[in-house]
């Protein structure tokens, strides 16, 4: 149950970035796909997983004190 609670969180905070990212790549001059249009979708779902992994390594570090 949690899983999906976490899943379903991590999967809305990608969609909105997602979406935020390709509407500024739209409304640029260019509004062409180039390397750095696709690096900053891909990005927008990687970014979500270090967050993730800084809290798991700083939760870990507090209670092994």
């Amino acid at each position: 149950m949690t899983e999906t609670i976490l899943l379903t969180l991590y999967a809305l905070v990608a969609v909105l970035f997602l979406e935020m990212t390709y509407r500024e790549g739209e409304m640029s001059l260019a509004g062409g796909w180039d390397v750095m249009r696709v690096v900053g979708l891909l990005y927008c779902l990687a970014w979500p997983l270090l967050i993730v992994h800084v809290s798991i390594v700083a939760y870990r570090d507090r209670h092994a004190r």
